[in-house]
């Protein structure tokens, strides 16, 4: 089973933020990146997801990350979230985030992770694959 393990990174982008044009006030996420794609398919073993994306939202508020992990079969295995206050963020940071997905079946595991802030406004979704198969 995926177990989520959220942080924040200490680099991320800098000057003026997208929330100044963006009218809805929805926090927005962007840039999914991760490793590994792939592993071999082994009963009761896990490998580790590690990955991360760009977030730009309204400065100084608290936002909660959200991350869902699916089976081979798109049944939801895991999931999980954090929240971060607004002293660990910038109006546009990069977060990490990881967890252990189970290799005990062949086939694609997908996760998805997400943002909402403060006033309950939802970010867009990102989605990742990653396949256990038995050549590696």
């Amino acid at each position: 089973m995926a177990l989520p393990i959220l942080w924040v990174m200490l680099s991320g982008p800098t000057g003026c933020s997208a929330d100044f044009f963006n009218k809805d006030k929805s926090p927005k996420i962007a840039n999914l990146d991760y490793i590994p794609l792939l592993a071999p398919a082994e009963e009761g073993k896990t490998t580790p997801i590690i990955g991360s994306f760009d977030i730009t939202h309204k400065s100084g508020e608290t936002v909660s990350v959200k991350s869902v992990a699916y089976d081979a079969e798109g049944k939801e295995v895991s999931s999980g979230s954090i929240a971060l206050s607004e002293d660990a963020l910038k109006a546009s940071d990069t977060l990490g985030f990881g967890f252990d997905m189970s290799t005990a079946k062949k086939g694609n595991y997908t996760f998805q992770v997400s943002i909402t802030d403060a006033k309950g406004r939802q970010s867009n979704k990102l989605d990742g694959t990653f396949r256990v198969t038995g050549i590696y």
